[in-house]
């Protein structure tokens, strides 16, 4: 079945679900948001499902690039001002519209969760998928706000009434019960473009990654590996292709398709414009030396793929127009990358730490690199290094630098920092404390 994720597509989903099976109840209900979760066509479903996606496309593009503004790894582009990249405020707009967004997502993928709760058919493998897909996407939500605010509200079903802040470790703990209920109903791996057993199985990599809940990391990690269905690319033209649209790159465990024919999500506008002005360009230290051959690693395949001969460029994002390292025949529909093996492979080296993971490690380099000689062994700050750097190069414009310095404690790594570690957790949206009071949403520390 193919899908073409628009922004228009909830309200065609809604629309059809009025003048589909349920229509002839529509007519005798008032009002008609009544209609019973329970009697949902698996057609509707379907079409639900749709919007969901499409509502996840804009949260997932909302925050993918700004673990790497805040991470350091850009520069004001020419249509753009950066001062501070890590500064943050309660009333910075750009907290509030990232907070507001995830609740705002959240309503819409409670939705499928409640209904499929409320199902008499769960045994519907369309009824299954939808829970599924909704446990995940809530746990996807709540891995943007717990790594970044730490506590949030947990809401588990859509409610008007203010819920408070939960600690951070009740956060995680959502996340993993959620995860469970999804790996239990959801699929395994058909297409890149749905949610999958595998997009599950990646998630809950990097939250036990991020719980330093090694031994579980290295398993969910090496459920995806081991999968005849991904493979890490061996050319820079390979690595390239993830990120163009219809990608059919083995690289790619889950993303979100972006196809719509409004609203468009360009991820060339803020790094790789066709036009004189865009965000964000390169730092300056990442254009000189995050490809740069080293004693031990030389010609990374990567490089090619994600700067340009213009430094003012981030070329990862293929813009369709001429001078780019590969063809994006449709720019405007360029996958929103969610997860892929190539993360898989770092994680579970990290996972299994300097003694077991070494090997790993290699495995994952000798197809990113012309030549690789790394020693026999390492200390434990030197394989961390590894890691870190593997990361940086493999992950880079996708938002995950800043989180990765924050969980390996490794803020001597920030230039910008200059001791203001609460930074480490993002303010709680002055508006919102506002509404709900200071003692449902009390502020992090430092604002």
């Amino acid at each position: 079945m193919k899908r073409f994720y628009m922004i228009n597509y909830l309200l065609c989903g809604i629309c059809l679900l009025w003048m589909t099976g349920c229509s002839n109840m529509l007519d005798e209900m008032r009002p008609k948001d009544k209609i019973p979760q329970d009697a949902l066509s698996e057609s509707d479903l379907t079409k639900l499902l749709n919007g969901v996606y499409a509502e996840m496309e804009e949260l997932v593009f909302k925050f993918y690039m700004d673990g790497d503004v805040k991470g350091e790894n850009f520069k004001a582009g020419p249509g753009f001002s950066m001062n501070d990249p890590m500064s943050m405020a309660p009333s910075s707009k750009d907290v509030l519209g990232q907070w507001q967004k995830c609740f705002t997502a959240l309503k819409q993928v409670n939705f499928l969760v409640e209904t499929y709760e409320a199902s008499s058919n769960k045994d519907s493998q369309v009824v299954k998928q939808t829970g599924g897909t909704g446990y995940y996407f809530r746990a996807l939500i709540y891995y943007h706000l717990v790594t970044r605010w730490g506590g949030a509200p947990i809401l588990r079903k859509r409610t008007y009434d203010v819920v408070p802040i939960s600690p951070e470790a009740d956060v995680w703990n959502f996340i993993k019960e959620d995860l469970g209920k999804a790996e239990s109903l959801l699929p395994e791996f058909t297409d890149r473009f749905y949610v999958s057993l595998s997009v599950c199985d990646a998630l809950n990599a990097k939250v036990c990654l991020a719980l330093k809940d090694y031994t579980n990391a290295a398993i969910y990690a090496d459920r995806v590996i081991t999968k005849s269905n991904f493979a890490l690319s061996t050319t820079s033209a390979e690595y390239a292709n993830a990120f163009i649209s219809n990608s059919n790159s083995k690289e790619l465990i889950f993303a979100l398709a972006n196809k719509r024919s409004t609203g468009l999500l360009l991820f060339y506008q803020s790094v790789n414009d066709i036009d004189p002005t865009w965000d964000y360009s390169p730092s300056a230290d990442c254009y000189s030396h995050l490809y740069a051959d080293t004693s031990v690693k030389k010609q990374d395949i990567r490089a090619k793929a994600v700067f340009g001969a213009d430094n003012s460029r981030i070329i990862k994002f293929p813009n369709g127009s001429t001078g780019q390292f590969v063809t994006n025949e449709q720019p405007s529909q360029t996958p929103i990358v969610v997860a892929r093996v190539a993360e898989m492979y770092l994680i579970k080296a990290e996972a299994l730490g300097a003694t077991n993971g070494l090997s790993t490690l290699k495995e994952f380099m000798n197809k990113r690199y012309a030549t690789v000689s790394l020693p026999s062994s390492m200390s434990d700050t030197e394989f961390q290094n590894q890691i870190l750097d593997e990361r940086h190069r493999e992950l880079y414009a996708e938002g995950q630098r800043w989180y990765d310095l924050k969980r390996t404690n490794r803020l001597d790594l920030f230039t910008s920092l200059n001791g203001r570690n609460y930074l480490m957790y993002y303010p709680v949206p002055q508006s919102e404390r506002d509404l709900a009071g200071a003692e449902n949403y009390p502020q992090n520390d430092g604002y």
